[in-house]
């Protein structure tokens, strides 16, 4: 009898170390961890998944995801929970921007998985949700700078020419199709 009551001790052990792990593993991550209800309520949620939306945990978990997500994205997501819920796929990843408290919008990476129980009924989804509006704001400033930089060569007066190694034309001015009678459709 005692040595069944030590065993039984041990494994408790165990068992809080494991939870502890997990509690620590969830709170402590560098994105947001999200437990979300099959209809879309959020159900668990660490510290860093409210900062990046702007919600306490508890104005949170009075919400849903579908609440929060911008109009644009809403479709093609409840499209990905779907083929989730029908077994069709077992992840999904999608750059999406969810609105803040604020009302300003924070794009994020989502990944999502269904947990399902031994009976394969569908459970809740694991949501992990990582900040990368400050990747998409450098790619949105790379891109105002190369349309700019596009037309300084195409409006430019003088003779322009840009060709990549391979010889393959680029970019070429208005004042190098004036020169050579050439249309950038011809070259």
């Amino acid at each position: 009898m005692h040595k069944q009551s030590e065993h039984q001790e041990i494994q408790e052990s165990e068992l809080h170390e494991i939870e502890e792990r997990f509690r620590a593993t969830f709170e402590q991550a560098a994105v947001g961890i999200a437990h979300v209800g099959t209809e879309g309520q959020w159900l668990r949620v660490n510290q860093r998944l409210c900062n990046i939306v702007g919600y306490s945990e508890h104005e949170l978990r009075t919400k849903t995801f579908q609440e929060i997500t911008h109009p644009d994205a809403l479709a093609a997501d409840l499209g990905y929970v779907e083929l989730l819920l029908s077994g069709q796929r077992q992840r999904y990843a999608m750059e999406k921007r969810y609105i803040r408290k604020t009302g300003d919008v924070v794009w994020i990476n989502l990944t999502v998985a269904l947990v399902r129980s031994p009976a394969g009924d569908p459970k809740y989804f694991i949501s992990v949700v990582e900040d990368i509006s400050d990747r998409k704001q450098v790619e949105s400033d790379l891109l105002s700078s190369e349309q700019r930089f596009r037309k300084a060569i195409t409006s430019a007066p003088f003779p322009v020419i840009i060709c990549a190694e391979d010889g393959e034309i680029l970019h070429i001015s208005e004042g190098w199709t004036r020169l050579s009678g050439y249309q950038p459709s011809d070259i």
